[in-house]
This record gives structure tokens, C-alpha cells and sequence, in this order.
């Protein structure tokens, strides 16, 4: 077996920055929570004995600064009208939590009663709403006004999603909306876990190498990279692959013959899309947001920053890093326009707004990670918009002769760690029913969260 790695590690969008911040600090710019439900992700982090600690997603002390109003979330959830949101009358003592589990409640009953028969009916029937559509002429209940749209799709963070598919949207919520769900951390970053890979497979990682074209012959496949520091050519054939290339990336790269890939998995490569999304991290001299009672948890803000993430760790230690801005697919192109610094910047400015322009004396650095300037990458993770979903993701996943696909774009738990490590060991199990396998090529492991 050999690995192509296009960089110089492993872990593709498993990503922990840890410089140039200071006395340990570092910010998962890639996935950075994983729910105690990701068995397979759960099972590797126990084979590897990582350390682990909980992700304090969100608590009563939140802060939601709205509509110019700055409240917590407690306050939010016995007054939802504090947001001065103009709903109907019905709507008003609702919170968004409260509005999506109204509309929501009677998919997810449908698909408990028997999820392997229900599962597929709820995706055919689904698959061409967006999630705008869906809050907008939702089939099952209530519609709700332009106002409580709006509070649904600020408060979630999926302002800038609403246009993409309400079943994927749906099937985050369901991860999120668990009250029995919990959320962790690898201790000292998430990158940890694709490196405690790296002793096994060593051997067989070729790090630097940038695939330049596909070749499949009827008995094998050839592959041609260069490397990236030398621009020396490299050719290796194997008796079959895996791909786990994004497909944003796959696309500008040859295959030949031309009918290789089917016209169905061409059309999958082109149409599949991926979501922007842009981290921005601050380190700051003194955990100012501690002194507010804030320990782990965010802030929901309608502000350029939208998301803010406050550590689940290090709790009473001086200095700290909080992601200060997460945003995704409209709102993350906003930012695109901003260099690193300004995006820094934009984001220190915004959070004084809502915590005081003291902290702007607490700075020390920062470090921003668009997703859409990362070579191999160019986008964050794959979600589908309407009518992708029962058209593309057969071919997203189908093998194409001896070469076969994995990574999170192949696999029902896009955006997840999850993912990755499902579809790897489907396209393992593939190529295992053969009688022969050599070669599988860059990542090694793909992202996340997406959301995370």
C-alpha cells in the first residue's frame, strides 16, 4: 500500500494551529467538537488512548446579541420577544429551539416508527426543499412568519445556508437537538488523532505529492504527482485506489481515458458542493469572558462575526484563545474580501461590540483560516443543495472500476470526522472483496464539522 499526502501532514482538514499563539494555545480551525454518537470516531480515539475532555457547546450564560440587544440565553429562553423579532402572535413566547422542534417533531416520529423503511421515503419526498422553502411552506404544520424564519435562521447560525438542502440541514439539527447528546474534545487538539495514525503508516506515506492525473488501464491505475518542494515528477501504479481527494479539488485533476468515470460520477465531481467557511482565532492576555461567568458555550450574533466559541479548557488559566468568528457558506464569503489581518481585525472589533472595547487591550494575536484559500481544499466540507442528494450521492460513492472513493463527501455523515472514517472503511470493505489492492492516495483523513 502507498499513501500520496499532498502536504507535509496528515489529517487534511483535521487542522490545529497552534502558532503564533502563546503558552499552549492553539484553535481547531477544522472540525473541533465530536458527539459521543460518532461511535467510530469515539472507538478510535479509545484504540488510541487520546485524552479527552468535554466540548461545552452551549450554556445558560450564552450571550445572543441581536437586533442591537445584548441578552444571555437563560434571559432568551423565558423571554423569547426579547429579541424584538416581529412574529406572529402566535409565535411570540417561542424560542427558535422551540419553533424548529414544532416543525420538525413530525419527520422525526415518522422516521423513529421504522428508520430503515422511513429514512429513504423522507429523502425522496425532501430532497428538493431548501431549508428556506422548508420554513417558508413547510407540508407538515404550521408555516411561520417572515419574522420567525428569520429568528430560526439567525439564532442556528444558517442564515447564510437557508438556500442548501433542508435535509442536511436536518440531519445536523438532529445531532445538535439531541438533548441526550454530548460533545467532546481531543485535549490539546483534534489533529491528534489523524497523527496517531502516523506510526502504523509511516512507511507508506509519500508526503509532498500533488496528483497531477489518473491513468486506468484495464489490469491497473497509474498515477502521476510532483512534488511539491522539488517539482520532481513521480509515477506509481497500483492495482487499484482509493480516492478520498475533495471533490472540489478532484476537479482539476486529468483522468484519462476520458469514459473512466462514468458520465454520472463526472457530473457528481462537478455539481457537489462545499461549503466556505472561514475560522478566526484571538488570543488574549486575560480571560476577560471568565469574569463574566462565561466557561465554555458562544455567542449567536447577527454581527459580520455570527459565531463565537469560548474554550472548553483551561478553565482559571491567564491567558486564552476564543474563536472569535465561525462562519459558513454567504457569510464566510463576505469575509473572503478581507485579508488575514483584516479578518482578524474585523473580528476583535465585533466582539468588543458585545463584550467592550477593554478587551482591545487584552489582544495578543490571532490567526484566521479561510477554507476557500486552502489549496486542497477550496471549500470547508460538501453539502448538498436541493435535489443533489437522490441525483448525485449514488455516484458519489460508487466505485469506478478499480478506483474506489472515500472521505466525507462520500458518506451520510458529511461534515464529520464520522464521515471520513466511515467511508474509508466502506471503501476498504470494497476493495477487500477484491483480490487485490495497492494503492490509496491523499487525505488520509478529510474534515469535519463542520459545524462544525
Amino acid at each position: 500500500m502507498t499513501i500520496l499526502e499532498a502536504t507535509e501532514r496528515v489529517g487534511g482538514r483535521v487542522l490545529t494551529i497552534r502558532s503564533p499563539f502563546k503558552e499552549g494555545g492553539y484553535i481547531d480551525v477544522g472540525p473541533m467538537r465530536i458527539p459521543n454518537t460518532h461511535y467510530l470516531t469515539m472507538e478510535y480515539i479509545r484504540k488510541f488512548h487520546l485524552p479527552i475532555n468535554p466540548f461545552i457547546n452551549t450554556t445558560p450564560n450564552d450571550i445572543f446579541y441581536v437586533n442591537g440587544v445584548y441578552t444571555r440565553r437563560k434571559c432568551y429562553e423565558q423571554n423569547p420577544s426579547i429579541l424584538n423579532y416581529p412574529v406572529a402572535p402566535r409565535e411570540r413566547n417561542k424560542t427558535a429551539s422551540e419553533l424548529l422542534h414544532i416543525l420538525f417533531q413530525p419527520i422525526y416520529d415518522f422516521i423513529n416508527q421504522n428508520p430503515a423503511r422511513n429514512w429513504p421515503i423522507i429523502i425522496k419526498f425532501f430532497d428538493k426543499y431548501s431549508f428556506d422553502i422548508f420554513l417558508t411552506h413547510n407540508p407538515f404544520g404550521i408555516r411561520l412568519s417572515h419574522g420567525a424564519i428569520e429568528q430560526i435562521k439567525v439564532i442556528s447560525a444558517n442564515e447564510g445556508m437557508a438556500e442548501l438542502s433542508f435535509l442536511d440541514i436536518f440531519r445536523e439539527y438532529l445531532v445538535f437537538l439531541n438533548p441526550y447528546n454530548r460533545f467532546y474534545e481531543i485535549t490539546g487538539g483534534n489533529d491528534q488523532l489523524p497523527k496517531a495514525f502516523l506510526p502504523q503508516l509511516k512507511e507508506n506515506i509519500l508526503f509532498n505529492q500533488e496528483l497531477k492525473k489518473i491513468v486506468y488501464h484495464e489490469s491497473n491505475v497509474t498515477f502521476y504527482s510532483i512534488h511539491t518542494k522539488t517539482g520532481e515528477p513521480l509515477q506509481i501504479t497500483g492495482d487499484c485506489a482509493i480516492v478520498t481527494i475533495p471533490f472540489s479539488v478532484l476537479r482539476f485533476i486529468e483522468v484519462e481515458p476520458y469514459h473512466a468515470f462514468s458520465h454520472s460520477k463526472r457530473k457528481a465531481i462537478r455539481e457537489l458542493h462545499y461549503v466556505p467557511s472561514i475560522k478566526t482565532g484571538i488570543q488574549f492576555r486575560e480571560r476577560f469572558w471568565e469574569k463574566e461567568k462565561i466557561f465554555g458555550g458562544q455567542t449567536i450574533t447577527d454581527l459580520p462575526i455570527r459565531q463565537v466559541y469560548y474554550p472548553s479548557h483551561g478553565f482559571g488559566q491567564k491567558v486564552g484563545v476564543i474563536l472569535t468568528s465561525y462562519t459558513w457558506e454567504d457569510s464566510a464569503q463576505i469575509l473572503q474580501r478581507y485579508s488575514e489581518k483584516g479578518q482578524i481585525q474585523q473580528a476583535l472589533e465585533n466582539l468588543a461590540v458585545i463584550h467592550g472595547l477593554h478587551i482591545l487591550n487584552d489582544f495578543v494575536t490571532g490567526v484566521s483560516h479561510s477554507w476557500t484559500q486552502y489549496k486542497y481544499a477550496t471549500d470547508a466540507f460538501a453539502f448538498f443543495k436541493p435535489e443533489q442528494e437522490v441525483e448525485l450521492y449514488p455516484s458519489i460513492i460508487a466505485p469506478e472500476g478499480r478506483i474506489h472513493f472515500a472521505g466525507e463527501h462520500a458518506s451520510s455523515d458529511r461534515t464529520w470526522i464520522q464521515g471520513a472514517i466511515e467511508s474509508g472503511i466502506r471503501a476498504a470493505y470494497e476493495v477487500n472483496s477484491r483480490p487485490y489492492c495497492i494503492l490509496y492516495i491523499p487525505f488520509m483523513m478529510t474534515m469535519t464539522d463542520i459545524n462544525s
